[in-house]
């Protein structure tokens, strides 16, 4: 776009009312057409602040996540507590940025649609964001007023942190799924990631954004994207499955759409409480965690019989009606290490794939087995903390060898399993 038509753009009533109602209390931040940053902290209020900044050469504008008494007094140098009382709030803003197109950011909005609605929350709100992907928001009414005793405007951000690190990590296993199914198998998917397929988590293609701190910003509805020229245009549930590039083009959208609406106060109580928990027991099992074992060089010179399998490799080996797929990379890559030769590992991949409930196609199984052969790498198993895998479809059996005399488990792949003494 040249000068004029953004200036054009920035004009109309509706683009101004739908920014200034955006930036109510917030630190707004423009780009400039040369590429640099007005300088902060500054604010929108009236309709003169928006014309006067674009006089200026704005052409895209940004707002903070929280909200302040008074944006104005905010420094680069203020102390935290200083900040906290200057907070009056924020809102939970979850941005989806995807490197395999758009329809693989629409996957993970949907889901994380779903699990808001699983936790009550309605009237959240969505937007694209102007380029590769969507913003979800959870204004900052659906929020408790205090959390573990402490304020939780006080609180940013290790509150929204944990909350998005949760969301991600409850989506995980049906997102991953998502992006198999888009790609049509799971080594097509993998040969995004050149060939590690052990490294596959399905944030390796869309991201949702976790680790924003103090002062963060997002783009404002309605503002233009300074390399798409799209809007970032506020969007309604049932448009997300048909909604393409060029229904953000500035002469395309709708005008006077709310990005940030009204909520029922403290609807989100659980979801915080089920996020603070989950972060409270990750980080413990972090602290008590010990060292990986080393199975890169577990390559023993013999075949390794059926009889020394972990719990989780027999109960697979059972057949299945969940997971079958993630099964056969786990049971090739599996077996390869026991020294299983190709024969008697298509074998044992036909016998299981009978049992399963149905079964997986036979062409697909090929697929599999080929690209693992042309793989001229050392690929593992997934680990057992790994949730995409054996916990996610109920084959996480631990017996006493995985538990090694104590309470919780010590085995950390199930490669490792044969090697160890009860």
């Amino acid at each position: 776009m040249d000068r004029k038509e953004v200036i054009d753009y920035y004009s109309k009533e509706e683009v101004v009312r739908s920014i200034l109602s955006a930036s109510e209390n917030r630190e707004v931040s423009g780009t400039l057409s040369s590429g640099g940053y007005t300088s902060r902290p500054n604010v929108l209020q009236y309709t003169s602040d928006l014309e006067e900044m674009v006089k200026k050469g704005c052409v895209a504008f940004h707002g903070s996540v929280e909200r302040w008494k008074n944006a104005m007094k905010l420094d680069t140098k203020m102390r935290k507590d200083d900040m906290d009382r200057l907070r009056r709030g924020w809102d939970l803003i979850l941005d989806i940025d995807s490197d395999i197109g758009l329809e693989g950011a629409k996957m993970a909005l949907k889901r994380i649609v779903d699990l808001l609605k699983d936790y009550g929350i309605e009237n959240y709100g969505m937007k694209f964001s102007g380029r590769r992907g969507f913003h979800i928001v959870v204004p900052w009414k659906a929020f408790p007023e205090r959390v573990d005793f402490e304020r939780t405007e006080e609180q940013f951000p290790e509150i929204p942190q944990a909350i998005a690190t949760f969301i991600r990590e409850e989506i995980k296993p049906d997102l991953l799924q998502d992006l198999i199914d888009l790609k049509g198998s799971f080594h097509k998917l993998s040969e995004e990631l050149e060939g590690h397929a052990d490294r596959m988590t399905p944030f390796a293609f869309v991201d949702v954004e976790k680790d924003w701190g103090k002062r963060h910003l997002f783009r404002l509805p309605y503002s233009l994207h300074d390399s798409t020229w799209l809007v970032s245009y506020p969007l309604k549930e049932e448009e997300i499955d048909g909604f393409e590039m060029e229904d953000a083009e500035p002469e395309n959208v709708e005008l006077g759409r709310d990005f940030i609406k009204d909520v029922e106060k403290g609807c989100a109580k659980d979801l915080v409480v089920d996020a603070m928990n989950w972060m409270s027991k990750r980080r413990k099992k972090e602290e008590d965690k010990d060292g990986e074992e080393e199975v890169d060089e577990i390559k023993p010179e013999d075949p390794i019989p059926e009889e020394r399998f972990p719990p989780c490799i027999k109960h697979i080996l059972e057949g299945l009606s969940d997971g079958r797929k993630r099964s056969v990379f786990i049971l090739i890559t599996f077996l390869r290490r026991m020294s299983w030769d190709w024969e008697k590992v298509e074998e044992k991949l036909e016998e299981w794939n009978d049992k399963n409930d149905p079964p997986l196609s036979e062409n697909y199984i090929n697929t599999q087995i080929k690209w693992f052969k042309r793989q001229d790498r050392k690929i593992v198993a997934p680990s057992c903390d790994n949730d995409l895998y054996y916990k996610s479809f109920g084959v996480c059996d631990p017996d006493e060898k995985c538990k090694q005399g104590t309470e919780e488990i010590q085995i950390k792949n199930p490669m490792v399993y044969p090697f160890k003494k009860k």
